[in-house]
């Protein structure tokens, strides 16, 4: 049946295939959650795929950060991480494909003429899209679909990782309790911002998922709350958590953001990872198969360039077909998406974040790591 793996296998993996299968699905939720899509695929409530980005970014994040201070103690370096580098990386993995889209945008709709209907409200936002604030054009913006308006969580994910990394790792010295009650006290702070709502309130509660993540990340890299957390690995426990995440994802509307469950699914989500990566049950396999790895791969540019394809192929095969013209639709929209985000990742992205890591090495190699 499996159960959970040691400690210190969990610190030797070198990879967590099961997380590609949460990548995978999470994206693919993303998709459903097309407006032109809202009469047919409302209960699969595809907005909580940002949720599962959220919770597992700031896990693998927050876990990639602590093995390299890990390996700078093994080395005896003092525990250093080199947050130059990890902000070289971010940013040549981040940056390029955000504003090549960005880009594709501004010609479609102010070179080419397209969507004049939200041709203002795009004008209007661009400077919150170049200053990377983009939740400006969901949060702030009285509720207009905005061209662009997916952007918006990635510019809460990109300001969490550049304060975290301060924060976590030279404030407080990546020490396991101040860690996970500053990442706790920001979940809980963030939560309780999304109770009182606004647009200040929505958009810093965003946060919680992300620093879910993270607390999972730090209690799995000490032994102690390792013992504790990695339960959640043994078969029983970890088929409950599925039942409960997927019982909540298709069963209501409160787990997405402004809901009443919103972190109570961050939170979760967030225990089900901690399951996925430290057990040793073979039914998880599948989400580490070919497939899942693939679609995980292509996740980021399929996430801003999604919508082209499904707005081009609601343009061929309209959405008020009704049910089955919708699937259709779906599937071509899906199957555009899918060429151009393989080609933007084989061309674009995937030899910009190569580059990116190459430049942070040499970095490394002149530069001594802040502590």
């Amino acid at each position: 049946m499996g159960g959970s793996i040691a400690h210190a296998d969990y610190r030797a993996l070198r990879r967590f295939p099961a997380l590609d299968g949460v990548r995978a699905l999470s994206i693919l939720l993303v998709f459903t959650a097309h407006p032109a899509y809202e009469h047919v695929w409302p209960r699969l409530h595809g907005p909580s795929g940002v949720t599962l980005f959220f919770v597992l970014s700031g896990f693998l994040i927050n876990t990639l950060l602590l093995r390299e201070r890990a390996r700078s103690e093994e080395r005896g370096e003092g525990g250093r991480v080199d947050l130059g580098g990890f902000y070289v990386r971010r940013l040549f993995r981040i940056y390029p494909m955000f504003f090549a889209v960005l880009a594709l945008y501004c010609v479609l709709i102010l070179g080419l003429g397209m969507q004049p209907e939200r041709r203002d409200a795009f004008v209007e936002n661009i400077p919150y899209f170049v200053l990377f604030f983009p939740e400006h054009s969901v949060f702030f913006n009285d509720g207009v679909l905005v061209p662009f308006d997916m952007a918006w969580s990635i510019g809460i994910e990109e300001k969490f990782y550049l304060v975290w990394p301060v924060l976590g790792f030279v404030l407080l010295r990546a020490r396991a309790r101040p860690q996970a009650l500053a990442l706790a006290a920001v979940a809980l702070a963030c939560s309780v911002a999304g109770y009182l709502g606004g647009g200040w309130g929505v958009s810093l509660e965003s946060y919680t998922p992300i620093a879910l993540g993270a607390l999972a990340a730090t209690l799995l890299h000490h032994r102690a709350s390792y013992e504790r957390l990695s339960v959640a690995g043994r078969p029983p426990v970890l088929l409950g958590l599925c039942v409960l995440v997927v019982a909540l994802q298709f069963g209501t509307g409160e787990v997405l953001p402004q809901g009443r469950l919103y972190p109570v699914f961050g939170l979760l989500v967030a225990l089900t990872l901690a399951g996925l990566v430290t057990t040793t049950s073979p039914r998880v396999a599948w989400l580490g198969s070919a497939p899942m790895v693939y679609i995980a791969g292509l996740s980021y540019a399929l996430y801003l360039l999604h919508n082209f394809g499904l707005n081009a192929a609601e343009g061929v095969l309209p959405g008020d077909w009704g049910f089955p013209g919708s699937l259709l639709s779906t599937a071509v929209g899906i199957a555009l998406a899918f060429v151009a985000a393989h080609l933007a990742h084989v061309l674009f992205e995937d030899p910009l974040r190569r580059y990116g890591v190459r430049l942070a090495a040499r970095r490394r190699e002149r530069v001594p790591a802040e502590s």
